[in-house]
């Protein structure tokens, strides 16, 4: 990546294996489209509450020229999951559709 992969965790402690994952699904981001100018992952640990136990929220912020990408699953852009890793995952599947979705309009722009 043209600048570092910044990684932020909230209510919850660094995990290096976790930071690991997140460099991991980056670095596919970037062989899909080396444009990437800059990516944020915020990792979020809401509040538990006694019935749903733990919640992971995941937002990815892509920068790439001429636009900035977030992507998570819900309204509030994020992707909420039991599992961590799983968050993580499903917030990258989300960036990548949607860097696709650029890329594509990037092309066609300068196809024209």
């Amino acid at each position: 990546m043209k600048r570092a992969l910044q990684i932020t965790y909230r209510g919850m402690t660094t995990s290096e294996a976790l930071n690991e994952h997140i460099r991991d699904h980056a670095a596919k981001l970037e062989q899909f489209f080396d444009g990437i100018v800059g990516c944020h992952v915020v990792v979020d640990e809401p509040h538990r509450h006694q019935h749903h136990g733990h919640q992971f929220r995941v937002r990815v912020d892509l920068h790439v020229p001429g636009k900035d990408i977030s992507a998570g699953r819900t309204a509030a852009e994020h992707a909420a999951h039991e599992d961590p890793y799983q968050a993580v995952t499903e917030a990258f599947e989300a960036a990548r559709r949607q860097l696709q979705h650029y890329t594509q309009a990037h092309y066609e722009q300068y196809r024209h």
